[in-house]
């Protein structure tokens, strides 16, 4: 359960397919959005009821991107018995995509479930690097060239959109944990129209980066606007799937950067 949680770093959120470092960088907002969590119309499954909470947080500095995000639930299944979960994660990502610190927290039912922290370094955009973790202590990971960081990622998602492509692959390095380098596979859908802004269905497959099982390890879907705002968050978890839909929305300053 906690991997699919934990992915919505994005996060949402890359290939073989090298993003250049000079390419134009999507035009982020600082935010704070808050969703209320349920159990999905669609679900199917041993689970009757789900409630809960997230919270995305995207913070800007001169040096780089600060993500938090929290995600709890409470959860009843069909024979009256109930369960929670509750996960915290949080990073630092450099402006040029090359750089990453990042830590997980997760919960089940009121007891600690996991913890992991590290950094990670690329040689430059486009290029191979390594993250070493600090929990658990002692494991590094060779990242193949074209992986890309999550906030790199979201921008590559909102520039395919932008673009009119509709099936984008890219390998991922989310800072997870030891599972968090994947072949993650979007498809987008048409853009819809807003009084605001634009903004596009996606729906994105997480494959392990050496397997070869034609499934997924598991799906998220989204609408993203154009400003890296998700308005909605859906995610399977195989015996049941829930949604997150946004309640509350507060734009944060943006630096003054010489």
């Amino acid at each position: 359960m906690s991997r699919s949680t934990r992915r919505l770093a994005l996060g949402v959120v890359l290939s073989l397919l090298i993003v250049p470092p000079l390419a134009a960088a999507a035009e982020l907002v600082p935010h704070r959005a808050g969703y209320r969590v349920g159990l999905a119309p669609t679900s199917r499954g041993p689970v009757s009821e789900v409630r809960g909470g997230l919270v995305l947080e995207l913070r800007a500095t001169c040096e780089g991107w600060i993500s938090n995000q929290r995600l709890g639930f409470a959860a009843i299944r069909d024979d009256g018995s109930n369960f929670s979960y509750d996960v915290r994660f949080s990073s630092w990502e450099s402006r040029d995509g090359t750089e990453l610190r990042f830590s997980v927290t997760s919960f089940e039912d009121g007891g600690l479930s996991e913890e992991v922290r590290g950094h990670a370094r690329l040689e430059a955009a486009g290029g191979p690097g390594r993250a070493v973790f600090v929990m658990p202590e002692g494991l590094e990971l060779d990242l193949p060239a074209g992986t890309l960081f999550p906030t790199r990622h979201l921008e590559a998602l909102i520039r395919a959109a932008q673009s009119g492509e509709r099936f984008i692959t890219h390998t991922v390095f989310d800072g997870s944990g030891t599972d968090g380098l994947s072949n993650v596979s979007a498809v987008i859908g048409a853009a819809k129209e807003s009084t605001q802004r634009q903004r596009w269905p996606m729906q994105l497959a997480y494959f392990g980066l050496l397997s070869r099982e034609p499934v997924p390890n598991f799906t998220i879907a989204f609408e993203l606007d154009e400003q890296g705002i998700l308005h909605s968050v859906t995610l399977d978890y195989g015996l049941f799937t829930i949604e997150g839909r946004l309640d509350r929305l507060e734009l944060l300053p943006a630096p003054e950067c010489p």
